[in-house]
């Protein structure tokens, strides 16, 4: 009996261990995925989305025009930031934001990351190029042609649900 007690007893603390382990292994995984978000190259590509300073060009090769800011203070802050040049790949919009975002959504709709997580650490930068003209008419670009229905579908997917969330946690959030 003392035994079978014993043995109850150690499997329930190895349960409640293991648990503890796969929440800190949860929390180390999005620590390095918002790590690995959070670049240089993300604040300057974020500051011409929020600042709507881009524009989509699909000409014989695809890129995002620089446009002109429409302050002073814009002006200071692209040369701080060191944004030069007249345009951006489309292969860096992929690589540092839709890429990454991408993958969040994946993760998301697999039940690997929470909405909560997922809210607090992407929402801004998720509504922000879902909202972006230039981004949108990138991703109608990026969808054309037979068998790219389904490009940044991801992204997508993670946009609409934070559409429909946002407003639940951000209540939450005020009420709790």
């Amino acid at each position: 009996m003392l035994t079978a007690v014993t043995t109850v007893v150690l499997a329930l603390i190895a349960y409640w261990q293991l648990g503890d382990l796969a929440r800190t292994g949860k929390s180390d995984f999005l620590y390095k995925l918002k790590k690995d978000f959070f670049t240089d190259d993300a604040r300057r590509l974020m500051f011409l989305i929020d600042n709507d300073l881009l524009e989509f060009c699909s000409e014989e090769i695809s890129y995002f025009q620089i446009l002109k800011p429409k302050s002073p203070e814009a002006e200071i802050r692209l040369s701080e930031l060191g944004i030069t040049g007249s345009g951006v790949s489309t292969y860096l919009i992929d690589d540092v934001l839709l890429g990454p975002l991408e993958d969040v959504g994946f993760l998301l709709k697999r039940d690997l990351l929470s909405r909560d997580e997922v809210y607090e650490q992407f929402d801004s930068y998720v509504q922000a190029c879902g909202d972006n003209d230039a981004i949108r008419a990138y991703l109608k670009f990026s969808r054309t042609g037979e068998g790219n229905e389904d490009v940044y579908d991801g992204f997508q997917y993670l946009y609409d649900q934070l559409e429909k969330w946002g407003p639940k946690i951000r209540a939450t959030k005020k009420n709790g």
